[in-house]
């Protein structure tokens, strides 16, 4: 008989002044803005309304600050995982997003139709291995915390990455898993399911979410 896995709540962090300016962030690491203050405040009382019990976090700052106004007001442990944080954007973070989609020699709107056709200039990574790597985080959050209602925070496009993953779609799909507002949306159980069987073939790997190596805030 398997044990229930974790029933897992999927999120942005709120708003920094480069998402209200709709600037790309990726490994730049800002703080929320007062707007991302008030957007996470606002949240609250849906995230209580969920029963989720712990939260799991992007290390980067901004996913960290939205976990903490939750954590905070609703009496919830924090755990981080650098796997979650934002895709490397390279030489496009700081631009704004509508420039980029203009300017065709950017790549950045063939990009989107398709992230694995062109790799980001100047980024450090592969958008799979991003992807590899937010999916591992996922799964074993759900074979960490059996039974519990876990809220997942992470970034606009590494999310997008992971529910292809997750869903087992194309990299063309990318795009129509882009989410933009800040509330969880609640992973489908017999997709989280599937993780179970993914973990199988890494059983011998630690999840860095286990007692012994657990990052608690």
């Amino acid at each position: 008989m398997h044990t229930k896995l974790a029933t897992i709540y999927l999120s942005r962090h709120c708003k920094t002044a480069w998402n209200v300016g709709g600037r790309l962030q990726g490994t730049i690491d800002l703080p929320l803005s007062e707007a991302g203050v008030d957007e996470a405040r606002a949240n609250i009382t849906v995230i209580r309304g969920l029963g989720v019990r712990r939260i799991v976090c992007s290390t980067a700052r901004r996913a960290y600050e939205t976990a903490q106004f939750y954590g905070e007001s609703l009496e919830l442990p924090i755990h981080t995982t650098p796997r979650l944080r934002e895709l490397d954007h390279g030489a496009w973070e700081g631009r704004k997003a509508n420039e980029l989609l203009l300017d065709p020699k950017s790549g950045y709107a063939k990009w989107l139709l398709d992230p694995g056709c062109i790799a980001i200039p100047g980024g450090s990574e592969t958008v799979q291995a991003a992807q590899q790597r937010a999916a591992e985080a996922v799964r074993d959050a759900t074979l960490s915390f059996c039974g519990e209602s876990v809220l997942i925070i992470g970034h606009k496009h590494i999310n997008a990455l992971f529910m292809c993953a997750l869903l087992k779609e194309p990299l063309t799909r990318f795009g129509s898993y882009i989410v933009e507002d800040t509330l969880p949306h609640l992973l489908a159980a017999d997709a989280v399911e599937g993780l179970r069987s993914e973990g199988v073939r890494d059983a011998k790997r630690t999840s860095e979410f286990c007692p012994s190596r657990l990052e608690l805030i």
